[in-house]
């Protein structure tokens, strides 16, 4: 009896220590495989770029031509919320002949905080009271002459 209190103790120690190792989730393209030295501004072309790193993460919708490489690493602790513990935004920019001419990187520390603003658009129309909402179908189910002909359905 009292070997198997002490290998359930074990046991449940064991477990309470494995919930504590973090989970770490790493999204978008890894840093470890990317070699961002190998791509040289004026000589390499997008699909050596491409060959390189893969598909960009995001491209520019207007002005010069940017790839954008991002990832992003996050470590859950038991049962607490995911925290970002890595970030970083690779940007490739291009020529017009489409070679290399910059490389930029952001980091998590670059960043800036969007403070989120709780405003609301008005809408158009007239703003009805609760009692004009609850009283406002009243009596308007059986009036005469507007009874619904299935035959005359959208025309």
């Amino acid at each position: 009896m009292r070997s198997f209190l002490r290998v359930s103790t074990h046991i449940a120690a064991l477990m309470l220590l494995a919930s504590c190792s973090p989970i770490v989730d790493q999204r978008g393209h890894s840093e470890e495989q990317a070699d961002y030295s190998q791509i040289i501004p004026g000589q390499t072309r997008s699909e050596d770029v491409q060959a390189l790193l893969g598909s960009p993460s995001a491209t520019s919708a207007f002005g010069d031509k940017v790839w954008y490489y991002i990832s992003e690493k996050k470590e859950t602790v038991g049962m607490f919320a995911p925290e970002i513990v890595e970030q970083s935004v690779v940007a490739v920019h291009f020529n017009a002949d489409d070679t290399v001419s910059d490389i930029t990187r952001t980091e998590q520390k670059d960043g800036k905080r969007v403070e989120y603003v709780e405003k609301q658009t008005p809408t158009e129309g007239r703003k009805m009271t609760v009692m004009e909402q609850l009283l406002g179908n009243f009596g308007k189910f059986a009036t005469p002459g507007r009874d619904i002909d299935p035959r005359n359905l959208g025309r």
